[in-house]
């Protein structure tokens, strides 16, 4: 906790406890654990505890008596720390203005799909799966617009599953790495629609769609699409769950439910 700006949360927190923020300032406070969550980890319950010794001594000054407070008093004022982190971490999330912190810039071609063939061996390598691995040497290559060919000539002439949604979710990637928003969309879509066995492809498909319905401006769609993404409580949980509450907040959604999204199988 060396870091100046870590020292001056610590004593906006410590500020705080003791009532001495206003509205504005309070509200600026919960925007900081919004946009660094991880400072929630790196601060200790020991600001908490200072603030309330430093409150009883001040206390005690003004007094003739000095009060040894009970045991079951330091327990009750760590409990609410905790709650105090909690609510912020979960509840409080009044975000910053700007959506765009919590939008994928530039999607990382770690995330494109290759062939299975790769992982197993004994599985036999189609051309549909020498042409997904092309695909993705292409990309690493720095080669975007010869993986587009290469992913396109896997949709029009060998788009049976799995190959058909990985080609669309790689060309997807692609396209929305270009900022070509609206093609990466379609893209997105037909991959969405098209898986059939592979929830990680699903997951992927609806996380990066509701990004891009996101950079065109397409809010209420892309909370559908992320809503999606959410609920199969994979590996994009916790950004799903970050923008979801931007959306929320911007939309004046109250409820998740009132999507009317039905559970995925």
């Amino acid at each position: 906790m060396d870091n100046p700006r870590e020292l001056e949360i610590r004593q906006r927190i410590d500020a705080y406890i003791k009532g001495q923020l206003n509205e504005e300032e309070i509200q600026e406070l919960w925007n900081e654990f919004a946009k660094n969550p991880e400072l929630l980890d790196v601060l200790e319950l020991e600001v908490n505890v200072k603030a309330i010794i430093e409150q009883k001594a001040r206390q005690a000054d003004q007094g003739s008596k000095i009060y040894k407070l009970p045991r079951w008093i330091w327990h009750a004022a760590a409990a609410a720390a905790i709650i105090i982190v909690a609510l912020v971490q979960l509840f409080r999330v009044d975000t910053p203005a700007n959506i765009d912190q919590f939008v994928v810039q530039q999607i990382n071609p770690s995330e494109i799909e290759t062939s299975d063939s790769v992982r197993d061996k004994d599985m036999r390598i189609t051309t549909a799966d020498s042409l997904l691995n092309l695909g993705f040497e292409a990309i690493i290559s720095g080669n975007e617009d010869r993986a587009l060919e290469l992913f396109n000539e896997v949709i029009s002439n060998y788009g049976e599953e799995p190959y058909g949604s990985k080609a669309f979710l790689n060309k997807g990637i692609i396209l929305y790495n270009k900022g070509d928003y609206n093609s990466a969309i379609l893209a997105f879509r037909e991959a969405a629609e098209r898986v059939e066995d592979s929830r990680m492809i699903t997951e992927k498909a609806y996380w990066y769609l509701g990004n891009a319905l996101v950079n065109i401006g397409e809010l209420e769609a892309a909370q559908e699409a992320v809503f999606r993404a959410y609920q199969l409580d994979g590996v994009f949980r916790n950004p799903t769950f970050r923008l979801l509450k931007k959306l929320r907040d911007d939309l004046g959604t109250s409820d998740y439910e009132e999507l009317n999204i039905p559970e995925l199988e």
